[in-house]
């Protein structure tokens, strides 16, 4: 029989209560393992929009505006019952145009009164929100080097308390290095209304250890910066060395190449704001190949990034990424596409949108949506067509409605989920 086993395994059993001095017999409840919640059914429907240019990436104000980086300026679509309607394009001035001046990536500051966007050589531009509304901005640009040196300024991150500016550099080097790609630490200064204005300062740049910086997000405490750059430096020294899915050879930078993985850098914010430099560097990790895009719970506990060499996307821990860098993956997932490029994070953080770019024309272009309520096993709950070329994908305030950009179809995709 197993009851003497048993006994052995609990010590004073319940049968034996009584003899070992318990007292009367008690009840012994017998440990159960959790369910795993239920992956959810997703459905989605789409409404196309065209844009005026190759649309880079839309944001969306807390009254339903959504801005549309587009060649050339920020296109307006105003939301009227349940649809939107464009009504003008903020044009960059002729003489950013010919400094080869282009709207990409946009983010709204603290309170969402400016707009910022990254417009290349000429470096980063900060937008009055209800003025590029009517199309009557005007912008002030802050200037992250050179033309010449053509920093290729492509996002704009601020800090929660709205004093400090990061800027992607994605060719910018800084003095004393040779990798092409550097992150730029901005003094903000403010008119009385508010807005940013002439007065705000390049503090310095901080070079990751990599070239071409592709993305950047700040933590929502404002206390931690992320970077991805899509090719390390053969010097450079990054933990998870040991883990092929980390470190990788023959990578697909552009046709016809080959290179080493890239790089998920973690900055010291606090520290960045004094001395921009490398000391402001907390961790360096191996990412794949031409890792882009990141998605930060809004607890701060865990950091997805896109893999476009890789069509994956890779889960970390945002505590192990400082404390046991090596070993701070958490899982990964394919992404159901070719070249995933725009990730986001909705419906309370359970599920990730995935443009996945197709951008070499090699394989599938679309959106996927992902599940990833638990990063060691998420997987694509749904798949749903675009047009060429699918950049970035945001969500709306509802948590539930995602904007998507098709830069080779000139298109903004609109995408209404429910999720049961």
């Amino acid at each position: 029989m197993r009851f003497p086993a048993i006994l052995s395994a609990l010590g004073c059993a319940t049968m034996l209560l009584q003899a070992c001095g318990g007292g009367a017999a008690a009840s012994v409840t017998t440990p159960t393992t959790p369910s795993a919640p239920a992956t959810p059914m997703v459905t989605a429907k789409s409404v196309t929009y065209p844009t005026t240019g190759a649309p880079f990436e839309a944001v969306v104000s807390s009254s339903g505006v959504v801005f549309v980086g587009v060649s050339g300026g920020i296109q307006i679509f105003s939301p009227s019952n349940g649809t939107l309607t464009p009504t003008c394009v903020n044009a960059l001035p002729s003489s950013l145009l010919s400094e080869g001046g282009t709207v990409s990536e946009l983010s709204f500051l603290p309170g969402g009164t400016d707009l910022a966007a990254g417009i290349g050589s000429p470096g980063a531009i900060f937008y009055n929100t209800a003025a590029l509304e009517t199309c009557t901005a005007t912008g002030n640009v802050v200037s992250q080097g050179s033309v010449a040196s053509d920093q290729g300024s492509q996002a704009v991150a601020v800090t929660p308390d709205g004093k400090y500016a990061f800027v992607s550099n994605e060719y910018g080097v800084v003095s004393g290095t040779v990798t092409e790609g550097n992150i730029g630490v901005v003094a903000l200064a403010y008119d009385a209304n508010g807005n940013v204005t002439t007065g705000s300062t390049l503090l310095g740049q901080i070079s990751t250890g990599g070239n071409a910086i592709a993305g950047m997000t700040l933590s929502p405490d404002g206390t931690r910066l992320y970077v991805t750059t899509e090719i390390a430096a053969a010097s450079t020294q990054a933990s998870g060395g040991s883990n092929t899915v980390l470190a990788r050879t023959g990578c697909v930078q552009n046709p016809g190449s080959s290179a080493i993985n890239g790089l998920l850098t973690v900055i010291n914010v606090a520290t960045a704001e004094k001395t921009p430099g490398p000391g402001a560097i907390l961790a360096t990790v191996d990412a794949g190949c031409s890792p882009v895009r990141m998605a930060e719970t809004s607890d701060s506990t865990t950091l997805w990034v896109a893999i476009r060499g890789d069509n994956r996307v890779l889960a970390f821990s945002t505590a192990m990424l400082e404390s046991n860098p090596g070993n701070a993956l958490l899982g990964y997932a394919d992404t159901g596409g070719t070249a995933p490029v725009g990730i986001c994070l909705f419906h309370s953080q359970e599920l990730l949108a995935v443009a996945n770019s197709n951008r070499f024309n090699t394989g599938t272009a679309n959106a996927t949506i992902l599940y990833v309520a638990n990063p060691a096993s998420a997987s694509v709950v749904q798949t749903i067509a675009t047009g060429l070329f699918p950049r970035e994908v945001s969500v709306g305030s509802d948590d539930a409605t995602l904007y998507l950009t098709n830069y080779d179809s000139d298109t903004l995709q609109v995408i209404s989920t429910t999720v049961n």
